[in-house]
């Protein structure tokens, strides 16, 4: 039994974005999700990439309850990229940069939510009083530095409050009691901290995914300048 998280048109095939599939290996996990999830699911599997915990697998390697297996579909819905014109491209491109940009804002939202929890947590375990102002704490969970994963120049984001990650994290910290994290008992913290935690490695996930589009589409339009079929002023020219 592993944890199964669907992407894009696979997710659409699905209807869900995620579930909890039985199986010992990652063919049996998938060959019961085609089972699950239909024909329109099976179509939409036969030209993914699947990852076993965030990495390219083999069907045979074994999974667990801890294990997830994402299943992420080409770029385009597995349009050849080499038939797409330079304004397609770039198009694709740019679509995908921005998502990619609402996806890392939402991780970062959630990694900051998250070490706010365990610094609850902390606070506990040394015994440091629950008078003791919260924002002490919010201040230096802010203060650290965070890497950002990803050698990749920062980009201007400007992130819509409706974006379905968005509302998918203010969903969790409502459900999980993430706002009167003071109030929660031990448990409940600790579940709160572990939704979190999942939610943040999906998201991860996620934008991992989403660099390996925008590079797949990057390395396409350098293909085409080395190629000759276009030039440097083109491919620089987002505007066109």
């Amino acid at each position: 039994m592993a944890r199964l998280l669907l992407f894009a048109s696979a997710r659409e095939a699905a209807g869900v974005s995620r579930d909890t599939v039985a199986g010992a290996t990652v063919a049996e996990v998938l060959g019961a999700a085609k089972q699950q999830f239909g024909p329109s699911f099976e179509a939409v599997l036969a030209s993914c990439t699947v990852w076993l915990n965030g990495e390219e697998c083999s069907p045979d390697a074994l999974v667990g309850e801890a294990d997830e297996i994402a299943v992420l579909p080409p770029v385009s819905g597995g349009s050849d990229i080499s038939a797409l014109s330079l304004d397609q491209l770039r198009a694709q491109r740019n679509a995908l940069q921005d998502e990619e940009d609402a996806v890392s804002f939402v991780r970062r939202l959630a990694q900051g939510r998250l070490d706010i929890a365990r610094d609850e947590q902390r606070r506990r375990s040394s015994g440091v009083p629950s008078s003791a102002d919260i924002t002490d704490g919010i201040t230096r969970v802010f203060a650290e530095e965070r890497g950002s994963g990803s050698n990749r120049p920062p980009r201007d984001t400007a992130v819509v409050v409706d974006h379905p990650l968005v509302l998918e994290l203010e969903t969790l910290c409502v459900e999980s009691g993430f706002g009167g994290l003071r109030q929660l008992d031990d448990a409940e913290l600790e579940s709160c901290c572990q939704q979190l935690s999942e939610f943040e490695a999906r998201v991860s996930l996620q934008r991992k995914s989403l660099f390996v589009q925008i590079d797949a589409l990057s390395s396409e339009l350098v293909r085409r300048y080395r190629a000759g079929s276009t030039n440097v002023d083109a491919l620089l020219d987002e505007n066109n």
